[in-house]
């Protein structure tokens, strides 16, 4: 619990985590951008190894 917070209401999400989600998503869109990019990169090498070492074991 923060010292400069009333005690006798809740804290708002921005009092009590010092940011809200809206800001840390618009403050980080390239950063997250980035990653949702290797993610979809790394999932769609899988599943093209996976396809081709299905054709090459298949009899």
């Amino acid at each position: 619990m923060q010292e400069h917070l009333p005690k006798d209401k809740d804290p708002s999400e921005v009092q009590q985590w010092g940011w809200t989600f809206e800001e840390f998503v618009t403050e980080n869109f390239w950063y997250l951008l980035g990653i949702l990019v290797l993610l979809a990169l790394f999932f769609f090498a899988r599943y093209r190894w996976r396809v081709r070492n299905s054709r090459k074991y298949r009899n």
